[in-house]
């Protein structure tokens, strides 16, 4: 299945919750975010995984893409005016397109 397609159901889904998505597929040097949205002014930074199979979650975001993501945190949330931040994994699992949403300990 396209990895897109969920991409694309994540920031629909955080719409439907009245988030506000900023980028969609944001690209800086060697940092890809999935979906950037803000609500109130909370920035919310999600990274999209999809597993045909389902398993387990843990592990999925490495610890160099997370160091990644976290570094542009800052400048983002400077940009969109945001006091705060999220960082969440949105899980799908096999053809499912309901998210197991999991906030990641930063």
């Amino acid at each position: 299945m396209n990895y897109q397609l969920f991409e694309k159901h994540a920031a629909a889904f955080l719409r439907e919750h009245h988030h506000e998505v900023l980028v969609e597929d944001y690209r800086r040097s060697r940092t890809q975010i999935d979906v950037i949205a803000r609500k109130n002014e909370i920035l919310v930074v999600v990274e999209v995984k999809y597993r045909k199979h389902g398993g387990l979650p843990e592990g999925l975001i490495s610890p160099g893409q997370k160091e990644r993501i976290l570094r542009e945190i800052g400048p983002l949330m400077v940009k969109y005016h945001c006091k705060e931040y999220r960082l969440v994994l949105f899980y799908y699992k096999a053809k499912n397109f309901v998210p197991e949403i999991i906030a990641i300990e930063c």
